[in-house]
């Protein structure tokens, strides 16, 4: 073997090594893409489950078995939450302010981790817009839902509106 074929298979070996390497690099960075994917469609799955979840209860524990004709028969804005601090009887809206009693409730996926998520109820006025929290009762309540994964850095937040009419 002659000079020149040493110097051109040691160039064709380079050439193929860079080649490995580019493959490589290549389908790390896919894996990760498809990871942080998934991770995202689970957060706003898990984020929607919460809204719809609370959306399909009461608007207070006041409206669960009357009409409630004037603002001040709604739960007070500070008092928002699950009534006696038990977290199973989610029987109204506002029982979504901190779900678990420590605001953060764990969910535990086998296939991509462990998930947070953070929830907050308060009221708001309509007419001052939904990012308002309103310190006294209103109409209307918001629910704001963050879910995050701690291997994944991005954080989902989702919000609704729920309001209650009455004729």
């Amino acid at each position: 073997m002659g000079t020149g074929q040493t110097l051109l298979t040691i160039a064709a070996v380079m050439l193929l090594g860079t080649v490995i390497l580019s493959t490589n690099r290549s389908l790390g960075d896919t894996n990760q893409v498809l990871l942080n994917s998934n991770v995202g469609l689970e957060e706003v799955s898990l984020a929607t489950s919460i809204i719809e979840e609370a959306q399909g209860k009461t608007f207070d524990e006041q409206t669960d078995t009357s009409n409630v004709t004037a603002l001040n028969q709604l739960t007070p804005a500070n008092q928002l939450g699950q009534e006696g601090g038990d977290s199973t009887d989610l029987n109204d809206f506002d029982d979504y302010n901190g779900l678990n009693g420590n605001g953060r409730l764990e969910v535990d996926t086998l296939s991509t981790g462990i998930y947070y998520a953070y929830t907050r109820v308060h009221y708001v006025s309509l007419g001052s817009g939904l990012d308002n929290n309103s310190s006294t009762a209103t109409w209307s309540k918001r629910l704001d839902v963050w879910v995050w994964n701690k291997d994944v850095p991005d954080t989902v937040k989702m919000h609704t509106v729920f309001s209650y009419w009455y004729f």
